[in-house]
């Protein structure tokens, strides 16, 4: 018993072993065949209200990365009212994105209670 465990436990044996039993496993999980999705698809509503909130970061980044630019070239006076602009849309952002997430949390509620009443 004693041999087998100095046999087995050689580095060289054992990562060779570890790698046989790890493809082993990948051709059990190959056989089972693909999972089915467990989440179910979104309802079109949220679905839309994520995508919106995704269209306001992309505007508000690409505001900003606008801003950053001309930021590079301007005066002393000049940074001052960019930097007040991108403080101002950060807090618009901030509110759209508020007031947006709340209408998801809504929608995820009432889809729950609508799958309970099931």
């Amino acid at each position: 018993m004693v041999q087998f465990i100095k046999f087995f436990f050689q580095p060289v044996r054992f990562a060779l072993v570890t790698v046989l039993l790890a493809v082993g496993n990948l051709a059990v999980a190959a056989e089972a065949g693909p999972k089915a999705p467990t989440k179910p698809a979104a309802p079109v509503e949220l679905q839309k209200l994520v995508d919106q909130s995704n269209q306001q970061r992309d505007r508000m980044i690409s505001e900003h990365e606008a801003l950053a630019r001309q930021l590079k070239d301007a005066t002393e006076e000049k940074r001052r009212e960019i930097y007040e602009k991108m403080s101002e849309q950060k807090k618009a952002f901030e509110v759209a994105q508020s007031a947006l997430h709340k209408r998801i949390r809504e929608e995820q509620r009432a889809q729950r209670a609508l799958q309970r009443s099931r």
